[in-house]
């Protein structure tokens, strides 16, 4: 629970951010149980940040960097991505998360200026392809049947990594109702990083 982050240096002195924080991790509940996964049966490797402004995305990186340091840099679809390592971990869904996540803007506007999606390791199976892993993920939960929800599959390039890196991000179609996002994907963040 949240509660656990009440002293962590990210929200010491931003009451603010920490009321934030906790409503991220109850849409996010929300969002899991409409797609019927336990969170507690996955390991959450990230959370990510969105921002529409590049002083808002500069101010997070600032804040971020007084808990913690640079783990990746990268230029990922033409723009920064940032991957913070905390110094002390955040407490999300009851497991520790001590990477961090932050995107600079583009062209696409969000309806919220905040934490905006966990990604979820859901490992592939001995050889198998990313093409399998994909259609595995999507025969075992059938997200893709579900009304009430969109499905985006995508596999990001960012020079440099040798593992593939696909993604199914999994959102309300009413973004007003809840803007949050769970992506799957196979492998921890920090071994496609190769920390």
């Amino acid at each position: 629970m949240t509660t656990f982050n009440v002293h962590h240096p990210l929200f010491a002195t931003n009451p603010t951010g920490l009321q934030e924080f906790i409503e991220f991790e109850r849409k996010i509940d929300e969002l899991a149980a409409q797609m019927r996964i336990r969170l507690s049966e996955y390991e959450i490797d990230h959370l990510a940040i969105r921002v529409n402004q590049r002083k808002d995305a500069e101010d997070r990186l600032t804040a971020l960097l007084k808990c913690g340091t640079i783990l990746s840099d990268n230029i990922v679809n033409g723009r920064n991505i940032y991957l913070i390592k905390l110094n002390e971990p955040l407490i999300f869904a009851g497991q520790t998360v001590d990477i961090v996540e932050l995107p600079f803007p583009k062209n696409k506007k969000y309806l919220y200026d905040s934490w905006e999606h966990i990604e979820l390791v859901m490992p592939f199976l001995y050889k198998e392809s990313t093409n399998e892993w994909v259609e595995r993920i999507n025969s075992l939960f059938l997200w893709n049947r579900l009304t009430d929800l969109n499905v985006k599959i995508s596999e990001p390039k960012v020079e440099g990594e040798r593992l593939p890196n696909p993604s199914i991000a999994v959102s309300f179609c009413d973004e007003r109702r809840n803007h949050t996002c769970i992506k799957v994907h196979p492998y921890n963040i920090k071994k496609i990083i190769e920390v």
